[in-house]
C-alpha cells in the first residue's frame, strides 16, 4: 500500500474546524497556517473510503456488531507497538430503552 503524503488538498470552505472555523472566529487565514496535531490534512486512505462507501450504499445506520477480527486487530497492534497482549472481551451487553 502505497500513500501520497505529498499532495497538497486544500480544506478550506469543506466545514473543517481547522481552517474554516478558525477563519469564523479570527477574520481570514490567507497567511495563517494551522498547526494542529489531530486534524492533517491528508486524503483517507483508499481502504478507507471504500469501506465507508460500502457501508453507506447500505443505507441503514444501526448499532454494528463488531466481528472477532476487529477485537484480533486491536490486541494485535497494541502487542506490535507495546509488548502488550491485552485480554480485550466483548464486554458486558446491557439492554438499551
Amino acid at each position: 500500500m502505497r500513500y501520497d503524503f505529498d499532495r497538497v488538498i486544500d480544506r478550506r470552505n469543506s466545514s473543517s474546524f481547522k481552517w474554516d472555523g478558525v477563519a469564523a472566529s479570527y477574520g481570514p487565514i490567507e497567511d495563517t497556517i494551522p498547526m494542529w496535531v489531530a486534524d492533517m490534512d491528508f486524503a483517507a486512505p483508499p481502504e478507507v473510503v471504500e469501506a465507508l462507501q460500502k457501508r453507506v450504499r447500505h443505507g441503514i445506520f444501526g448499532y454494528s456488531f463488531r466481528p472477532d477480527s476487529y477485537l484480533e486487530a486491536i490486541t494485535d497492534w497494541l502487542d506490535r507497538r507495546h509488548q502488550w497482549r491485552a485480554l480485550i472481551r466483548r464486554g458486558l451487553r446491557i439492554a438499551l430503552i
